[in-house]
């Protein structure tokens, strides 16, 4: 069968194959990359434990930005980081603030820049400004403010770590690099 028929077989392949891509430095094939798109909700059948097991992979692989940049434009983003997904396009823009890149861009790029090769160290750098897009107002004066993101963001990320059945070790390492 196609990638289609293997995807709806075993779901998991897709996250694999993203693994790979990322472990190798290579980029998946067009018909698989759009067959992982089409089938991208198929993921949430998936034990949780397993999709962590694949995430903190492509997190400790060689490649955790390029990973992740594919792991999102599957779509398999939105389906098990959602919160991350949301933080695409939320712009940091300001007079009083010299961000070029909108929220999700910037921790792509912290995670490119992250030297640990600990996936939870490199997990906790991908998602350390996930309070962002739920705590960002636009004032009259056109200032951004963003206050209480690190609550939220701990809050977020708390959930995340239940949802993708972090250990109790990798959630309470997450949260304290959270913090800091």
């Amino acid at each position: 069968g196609d990638a289609n028929d293997r995807f709806s077989e075993d779901a998991l392949r897709m996250m694999r194959a993203v693994r790979i891509a990322a472990e190798l430095g290579f980029l998946i094939e067009e018909k698989t990359f759009n067959a992982i798109k089409k089938n991208a909700t198929l993921i949430n059948r998936i034990a949780k434990e397993r999709v962590k097991e694949e995430l903190f992979k492509i997190l400790a692989s060689p490649n955790p930005y390029e990973g992740m940049l594919i792991f999102r434009n599957a779509g398999l983003m939105e389906q098990i980081l959602p919160e991350l997904e949301k933080c695409f396009g939320v712009q940091q823009k300001s007079p009083q603030r010299h961000h070029i890149y909108d929220v999700g861009t910037h921790l792509l790029f912290s995670l490119k820049n992250c030297k640990s090769e600990d996936p939870v160290v490199r997990f906790a750098t991908l998602i350390h400004d996930i309070g962002k897009p739920q705590t960002y107002k636009k004032l009259t004066s056109g200032d951004i403010t963003i206050y209480n993101h690190e609550v939220v963001g701990t809050k977020i990320a708390s959930n995340i770590a239940n949802r993708l059945r972090f250990t109790k070790k990798e959630k309470d390492k997450l949260i304290t690099l959270l913090r800091r």
